[in-house]
């Protein structure tokens, strides 16, 4: 390929991406709930605007600023810690929500850009998804479905604003605080599950029985007696007083080998397990307690922050 054709494919590619941006500009907000400089917001769908929940420190309405530089007041409809998005309603936003990117558009090599608005005017930044990783967990232990890591630069206001398509579609919101300060994105899918139970509750439901535990080894003679499947269980530390786990039984000390059928060896199994089952459901779990197997059966609560057992 001659220099001429590599300069014609890289003008290209370069104005590709500066369309991007500007299309993408239109659907990006400045959300003025914080010190120092506003949050970046992405408009979801029809009056209604999402961000990341810790760069909005501020509940009840708050000034947004469009593209065109119109300030509207939006109130915050709902927020979760655990994707640490913020959902805010404004009735009178009239702006085009963001559309979306085609379905390929997260592929791990693809093209992205991270937009913000961290005042009047957007920022860009340019890179390639590096990762897409199924099972993420957070720093607070809770699980998220998928999460994109992402190979680009990271500047202020970024967190709450569009991982973008070259075709200017959005393909998730950004948020630095899922990779310790690197890039990373939720995907749209996990974005439009929040948005819509945020909208329906103002929180997520997250199923809890009020207990803490610890990883602890199973001694061989114990899993033989038993029949046990795995060599580790859990180990009940801690139970909040008057919870689903106090109230069903649960004892300090007391061994948690499964749940139905599947053997509890991690803290993550049993938190998995809870958010599972369904809202107004049971779970089963099999406890070794002085030397025998016993079934404790709990009904989780909704505890509509955090994720701990």
């Amino acid at each position: 390929m001659s220099s001429a054709e590599n300069k014609n494919i890289l003008a290209e590619l370069s104005s590709r991406l500066s369309r991007a941006v500007e299309q993408a500009s239109q659907y990006v907000v400045a959300i003025h709930a914080r010190r120092r400089i506003p949050s970046s917001g992405v408009i979801w769908r029809e009056g209604v605007i999402v961000s990341a929940s810790h760069t909005v420190r501020r509940d009840g309405a708050v000034r947004v600023t469009l593209a065109s530089g119109e300030d509207i007041e939006a109130q915050v409809a709902g927020r979760d810690a655990t994707t640490d998005l913020v959902v805010l309603r404004a009735g009178n936003l009239k702006a085009a929500a963001a559309p979306p990117a085609e379905r390929d558009a997260s592929k791990v090599g693809s093209l992205v850009l991270a937009v913000g608005r961290p005042g009047r005017n957007v920022t860009a930044s340019f890179g390639i998804v590096s990762a897409d990783v199924e099972g993420w967990r957070t720093g607070s232990g809770a699980r998220l479905d998928r999460v994109l890591r992402l190979d680009l630069a990271v500047y202020d206001g970024f967190s709450g604003g569009p991982l973008v398509a070259p075709s200017g579609g959005v393909i998730g919101i950004n948020n630095s605080a899922f990779a310790r300060g690197g890039a990373a994105a939720l995907p749209a899918s996990v974005v439009d599950a929040a948005v819509d139970e945020l909208l329906a509750r103002g929180h997520i439901r997250r199923p809890f029985i009020g207990i803490g535990v610890h990883p602890v080894a199973l001694g061989a003679a114990a899993i033989q007696r038993h029949n046990l499947t795995s060599e580790a269980a859990l180990v009940v530390v801690s139970i909040a007083e008057g919870e689903a786990a106090d109230e069903a039984g649960v004892l300090l000390g007391d061994v948690l080998v499964g749940v139905g059928s599947q053997p509890l060896a991690h803290s993550s199994d049993l938190l998995d397990a809870l958010s599972a089952v369904p809202e107004g459901a049971s779970i089963q779990l099999t406890v070794l307690r002085g030397g025998t197997v016993q079934n404790v059966e709990i009904a989780p609560r909704d505890r509509d922050r955090g994720a701990a057992a």
